[in-house]
């Protein structure tokens, strides 16, 4: 156990890095969940509503990716392999037993929070990041709630 703790701290980023491949996993799950629903989903004002998100969170990856090259750093392109992994497989089983906008949207908003709690948990375990970098994480967070209450409806 104790040898693990070793290895797990000498692995470990610096704050900075930590916090913006937080934010930019939550963009590439959210992403690639929605890219994956999409097909299902016949209700036109949903389908509105799930392209607006995808085009925030591939804007915020390109957003990401040039502010970490200013800390000469690159997105980790493993980041959320296997959060993507179990949406995918979540959404599929789902699609094969039949999905409705309801049950889509009870998909989108479980996986918004299942992401809301990603970010507060990399921004909590990063205290000491920059006041600008924090604050951005607590923009994406008003959005992810923005979000959830836009597509409540469809619940």
């Amino acid at each position: 156990m104790e040898q693990k703790l070793r290895s797990k701290n000498l692995k470990s980023k610096n704050p900075v890095q930590e916090v913006l491949n937080g934010y930019y996993k939550n963009a590439t799950v959210g992403a690639d969940s929605i890219s994956c629903l999409l097909g299902s989903v016949e209700n036109t004002s949903f389908r509105k509503e799930l392209f607006q998100q995808l085009d925030y969170y591939e804007n915020q990856k390109h957003t990401l990716t040039a502010q970490m090259a200013n800390y000469y750093q690159l997105p980790e392109q493993s980041v959320g392999t296997m959060a993507k992994f179990c949406s995918r497989m979540t959404i599929q089983m789902h699609k094969y037993c039949g999905l409705d906008v309801h049950e889509s949207a009870k998909l989108m908003a479980e996986g918004t929070n299942m992401g809301m709690i990603q970010l507060h948990q990399v921004m909590n375990r990063n205290p000491d990041v920059p006041r600008a970098i924090r604050a951005q994480g607590e923009q994406i967070l008003t959005h992810e709630r923005e979000y959830l209450d836009r597509i409540a409806p469809y619940l």
